[in-house]
């Protein structure tokens, strides 16, 4: 009688993505892939849509996150990150997750007053300063299943998102290998892989923080954690730059409902 070797327990270490010779070359973001957003939405992509966001919008917990004077859709996106541990370049689907080294807590956050400035790049209003919180900690990826991954969002102590990855549009394997096929993945690039219903508006004052863990993997590990707090800028947008603009269709997307 042969005996199975034990899955590894995945390990969990802390990591500080604002240190600069820890930030990403690339950060990498999916439009939508939660059944539960799609429904939300009402938009059902037949192929992964994405944008980048700024190394600099980089933070850590712990970190504020400002809310530029005269705006009032803040909308946070809870997330899983998936980490780059090696180089891919036209990998398969099957050996997308291979070229992962670990998964940590991400928050998306973006200011939907201005998405209209950069028709679906969303250069501006997803990459200010602060935009793109990681960690705390790092899971290993080893011995963790891709499709048994849980994310949670809390505001002010109140679940908001609560789901796992079984069920995805599109797989983590499905999303490495689509993005390397065009360009070069490298060791330590971040792929933000989309965000499940529940995601809204916050205001100053806001205390939002998202966790991410594998509850069914050994030892059940976790990210902790990633807390962000939300201020009011004394800084307006600038006059020579797009201006905020709000509408009731806007309104919805970023409270994620009409009711909400």
């Amino acid at each position: 009688m042969t005996q199975s070797t034990p899955e590894p327990t995945p390990t969990v270490t802390e990591h500080d993505f604002t240190v600069r010779e820890n930030r990403p070359g690339k950060v990498l973001a999916v439009h939508l892939n939660y059944p539960s957003r799609i429904a939300q939405r009402g938009r059902s992509p037949q192929a992964p849509g994405y944008f980048l966001k700024a190394g600099t919008s980089i933070a850590r917990s712990g970190d504020t996150i400002e809310r530029p004077a005269g705006t009032e859709l803040l909308a946070y996106e809870g997330e899983i990150a998936l980490i780059i541990g090696r180089t891919a370049r036209r990998v398969s689907p099957e050996e997308g997750w291979s070229h992962v080294s670990g998964i940590t807590a991400a928050n998306d956050w973006g200011l939907y007053d201005l998405r209209h400035a950069d028709k679906g790049s969303n250069v501006k209003n997803k990459s200010g300063d602060g935009y793109t919180p990681l960690g705390p900690a790092v899971i290993s990826a080893a011995g963790l299943d891709p499709a048994a991954l849980r994310v949670r969002t809390w505001v002010n102590g109140e679940i908001v998102q609560d789901d796992t990855t079984q069920g995805l549009v599109f797989p983590f394997g499905q999303l490495v290998a689509d993005l390397s096929q065009l360009m070069t993945l490298e060791e330590g690039d971040v792929i933000l892989t989309g965000t499940p219903a529940g995601s809204s508006v916050a205001r100053p004052g806001d205390v939002v923080e998202v966790e991410v863990d594998a509850p069914t993997a050994p030892g059940a590990p976790t990210t902790g954690r990633l807390v962000t707090t939300v201020v009011e800028s004394e800084h307006a947008m600038a006059p020579f730059g797009a201006q905020p603009t709000v509408d009731d269709v806007q309104r919805e997307e970023a409270w994620g409902s009409r009711e909400a």
